[in-house]
């Protein structure tokens, strides 16, 4: 029998191929040094845990304003010179903290890794949509998230065998090597993304004039909805993952390793439900998959609920364990549903903008959580935690079957739009993308 995914990967075009090979290799970069920028700022550079904790939160919120922007570059000039400059600034920020002795230092670096990071959101989403359509689509975004948990965790393993707190040097030379893979990244993302595709989209018509502003995006109200339950769902979820979860372990007096084998599972689980079921999951209705991404967080609380009310430590940290692993249930189907169901709603004039949006959102998002997790976590109640976010993810499943009545108009405009007889449509979009786009009346959809 084949492997979906390889299957799978191999029917996509070269394109796609070449800026999910892109995200792999900067995605090792991250994973050489995602897990240790507090114990670097702390054990090697002498900073106060307040202050290095602060500079995640500068990430955070310099990544709201990236996605934005690189979405609105991306379609009014290009998303070559976008992704190059975003690419380049991810390098110098992540090098940046190799050299950081201070907090100002750490919180400049932060500022510029963080606004790359919520441009590379939107650009990395954008060059896939561009480069697929239908089914084929939601099967690149779903191996784009094995690569990028793949890299991830080959980047953690090597990190965590090279890293010592006792030689400063080994992690400046991580956060060199995490600098060295944007750049590579970005050389082939370029390249990919300046390639002419030997079998185009035939429904790409050329757009009217129309604003150029976010103003867009906000009259879609499709896409706001869409938006508003990325908030929602990265509040209840995503953004409880690497805050509010291990802050219930340490709460609770669980050993801190429970958390290591716990994110070893949740990789694990991604990894193995994408590479085997990536067409099935692909085949499947976004409202559907993200009501199965609400339940399988609610159930993954569930079992964290049982966790911290039950006693023994064997029998907590098997539920923690698997908590993770089913959490990871849901971050397969997330990472198809969501962006297919945003790209759906745009046209490519516009699309640069949506993912931008899109990206905004999932920052939000990540900002909340976190803030409302420590907030539940310390009220002297830790089970608050897990039974208010339940019922928040049980809320979310709901909101989600009611997003499967949303439609793409962008798609409908593209099929009802004349077409000249005997006129095909064979430009490639990236042809002449130095030049600036006009958008679609009505909005550009």
């Amino acid at each position: 029998m084949k492997i979906q995914s390889v299957a799978a990967l191999r029917q996509l075009p070269p394109r796609a191929r070449a800026v999910m090979g892109a995200n792999l290799v900067s995605s090792v970069g991250t994973g050489l040094v995602q897990p240790f920028l507090v114990l670097y700022l702390t054990r090697v550079r002498g900073l106060p845990v307040g202050a290095a904790t602060a500079v995640i939160s500068v990430i955070a919120v310099a990544s709201l304003l990236g996605g934005p922007l690189a979405g609105r570059l991306a379609d009014g000039r290009s998303l070559r010179a976008t992704a190059a400059a975003a690419m380049t600034l991810a390098a110098l920020g992540t090098a940046s903290f190799a050299l950081v002795t201070g907090v100002g230092g750490a919180v400049l670096a932060g500022s510029a890794y963080g606004l790359a990071y919520g441009a590379m959101v939107s650009i990395w989403n954008t060059a896939i949509a561009r480069s697929v359509t239908g089914e084929a689509r939601s099967t690149a975004f779903g191996l784009q998230f094995v690569g990028l948990n793949a890299g991830v965790g080959l980047g953690g393993l090597l990190g965590g065998i090279f890293a010592s707190t006792a030689d400063p040097g080994r992690f400046q030379l991580l956060y060199v090597g995490d600098g060295l893979s944007f750049l590579v990244a970005g050389a082939v993302l370029v390249l990919a993304v300046g390639r002419r595709t030997q079998q185009p989209d035939t429904a790409a018509t050329e757009p009217a004039a129309g604003p150029r502003g976010y103003a867009v995006v906000l009259r879609d109200r499709a896409l706001l909805k869409v938006l508003a339950f990325t908030v929602a769902l990265m509040v209840v979820g995503y953004g409880q993952l690497e805050s509010s979860i291990p802050g219930l372990v340490a709460v609770r007096g669980m050993d801190a390793r429970i958390m290591a084998w716990g994110f070893v599972a949740n990789t694990c689980c991604i990894v193995l439900i994408q590479f085997a079921a990536v067409t099935r999951i692909s085949r499947s209705r976004p409202a559907v998959l993200l009501a199965g991404t609400a339940g399988s967080w609610a159930a993954s609380w569930l079992l964290l609920l049982l966790a911290t009310v039950g006693g023994g430590t064997a029998v907590q940290a098997a539920l923690v364990i698997v908590a993770l692993a089913v959490f990871a249930v849901g971050e397969a189907l997330l990472a198809v549903a969501l962006p297919t169901l945003v790209n759906s709603l745009a046209s490519d004039p516009v699309r640069g903008r949506y993912n931008g949006a899109y990206s905004a959102a999932m920052s939000v998002g990540l900002v909340v959580g976190p803030l409302l997790g420590g907030r539940l976590l310390t009220g002297g109640q830790p089970w608050l935690l897990a039974v208010v976010l339940g019922a928040g993810c049980v809320a979310c499943a709901g909101a989600a079957l009611r997003l499967g009545r949303l439609h793409g108009p962008a798609d409908s405009v593209r099929t009802a739009a004349p077409q000249q007889p005997g006129v095909r449509h064979t430009g490639d979009p990236y042809e002449n993308e130095n030049e600036p786009q006009r958008l679609g009346s009505g909005g550009g959809r």
